[in-house]
């Protein structure tokens, strides 16, 4: 099964890059994907930031948190990356967003999106926990300064959850200035999902396997720009999770606060420190010699061959090799112990993935 070449992990945004900017945040929405990520402890500076992002040599840079505009360094960031003509767009709940922020700090973006969950403002504070000031004026604010603006809404059970409610939203994204509005479904929930395909009866593409049929669309409603975000079933246990899945489906690289990049966004339990290579050993010895189960270490080992650091690349490839052969050989521990890492060992075109 491969991903329709729409999609992030199609290839469709190879020449984009999400920034986690800070770990920070005002907001307190309950469904929030970002609340058990990681959180690394180190915090790079604005230049070293700025290095990383210029070294993927992307063009498009999101700058998403926490609230990145709570980043006390934005100006000197966003500057800098204009300087070399990269497109910045920043992604903000807008509780920060008065005309005198905007001016002195987002002076040098191209493009914002603003989370706004319901087009009723009162509910919407319930939903983020945070006040938007008066977005009108932030919206003529940020086109004064020549920033595309669009409306982010995540559809909500209760909120924004039918045909009806989302035209409703649109006239609001039109009456409040918003150049286009973007619809999508929640990752990871289950109790408040909202079904697009469902709640527009399948129109617009929206489908029931946004992983192989795509999961981005784009409308025109009410002469407003609109697009629409599904989850497919790796982000929603409410559709299937696809099966058989080919192994050059691309990831997506996020550049966190400490200044690494990571290959996608990374939950809390990640966050643990990597065992060093001399246990890493141990264990590959004790399947070896039969001290250990290969079911026993399974586990452990094959997360940290992932979780390994992309610069010792030759050692976690031969510990991924030995896995595999140890997986292939749990019964023959003659030939192991002669040597566990090279000579007893076949060759093995289909290592685990490091």
């Amino acid at each position: 099964m491969k991903s329709h070449k729409s999609n992030w992990c199609g290839g469709n945004y190879r020449d984009w890059l999400e920034v986690n900017l800070t770990p920070n945040c005002n907001g307190k929405c309950s469904w929030c994907i970002d609340k058990d990520s990681y959180k690394p402890k180190e915090k790079a500076t604005w230049e070293q930031m700025a290095e990383s992002i210029m070294s993927t040599k992307k063009k498009n840079v999101v700058l998403l948190g926490g609230e990145p505009t709570l980043y006390k360094d934005m100006v000197n960031l966003t500057s800098a990356l204009n300087f070399n003509n990269l497109n910045v767009y920043v992604t903000t709940n807008g509780s920060m967003l008065t005309p005198e922020y905007i001016n002195s700090n987002l002076h040098r973006i191209k493009g914002i999106n603003i989370s706004i969950h319901d087009y009723d403002m009162d509910r919407n504070n319930i939903i983020t926990g945070v006040g938007v000031v008066d977005l009108k004026e932030s919206i003529k604010a940020l086109h004064e300064n020549n920033i595309e603006v669009r409306l982010n809404c995540n559809c909500i059970k209760g909120y924004i959850d039918s045909q009806k409610k989302i035209r409703e939203y649109v006239k609001f994204a039109k009456e409040v200035g918003a150049d286009s509005v973007r619809f999508a479904e929640l990752k990871n929930e289950t109790e408040n999902f909202i079904d697009l395909a469902k709640i527009f009866n399948h129109r617009y593409g929206l489908n029931d396997n946004p992983f192989v049929k795509g999961c981005c669309h784009e409308a025109v409603i009410n002469k407003m720009k609109v697009s629409f975000r599904q989850m497919c079933g790796f982000q929603t246990t409410m559709r299937k999770k696809p099966v058989n899945v080919e192994d050059n489906n691309e990831l997506k690289q996020v550049l966190y606060y400490d200044g690494k990049l990571y290959d996608g966004w990374k939950q809390k339990k990640e966050e643990n420190k990597l065992i060093t290579k001399n246990e890493l050993k141990k264990i590959i010895d004790n399947i070896a010699s039969g001290k250990v189960s290969t079911t026993s270490a399974l586990e452990s080992l094959y997360k940290e061959i992932k979780m390994a650091n992309s610069k010792e690349e030759e050692y976690t490839k031969r510990l991924s090799i030995a896995l595999e052969s140890a997986l292939m050989n749990d019964n023959d521990k003659e030939e192991e112990d002669k040597d566990p890492f090279y000579k007893s060992l076949p060759t093995s075109n289909t290592s685990c993935q490091y």
